[in-house]
């Protein structure tokens, strides 16, 4: 004997009979009167026929495939440029760049750098005050 009732999902299977057959809703009142109660239900829903014109569902259908369209042309429109957006990335990506020509360092002496570094060092004014001395220089 099963002790609990059947749940909603058991009813339906029964109403497709998709479970088989049992000795509980003959046993059990409450779930034989539920699973009436559905089948009632079912049949109505079936028995219900609306009138419904083939010119209706024509432009129904209409309507469906102009939603469709109308979406795939939208999608179409954004795709198009982003397409050539990712082809001149890809092109100016993979483009060699101009080789960087290094200037040649110049060879000096070590009495020269000594002596540029001396002078560097003794001079009270900072680096970043050359520019406006430069402007100031007196050529002879």
């Amino acid at each position: 004997m099963y002790d609990k009732h059947w749940t909603d999902d058991e009813l339906f299977e029964r109403l497709y009979e998709l479970r088989p057959d049992d000795a509980h809703l003959s046993t059990c009142v409450e779930c034989a009167e539920r699973l009436q109660a559905i089948r009632t239900r079912y049949e109505g829903m079936r028995l219900v026929q609306a009138d419904v014109s083939a010119e209706f569902l024509a432009d129904q259908r209409r309507a469906i495939h102009s939603r469709i369209y109308a979406k795939r042309r939208a999608f179409s429109k954004v795709l198009v440029p982003v397409v050539a957006t990712l082809m001149f990335v890809a092109v100016v990506m993979v483009r060699k760049p101009a080789p960087v020509q290094v200037p040649s360092q110049q060879q000096i002496s070590d009495s020269e750098l000594f002596e540029d570094v001396y002078n560097r060092i003794s001079d009270p004014l900072p680096s970043s005050a050359e520019p406006i001395r430069s402007l100031f220089e007196v050529v002879k």
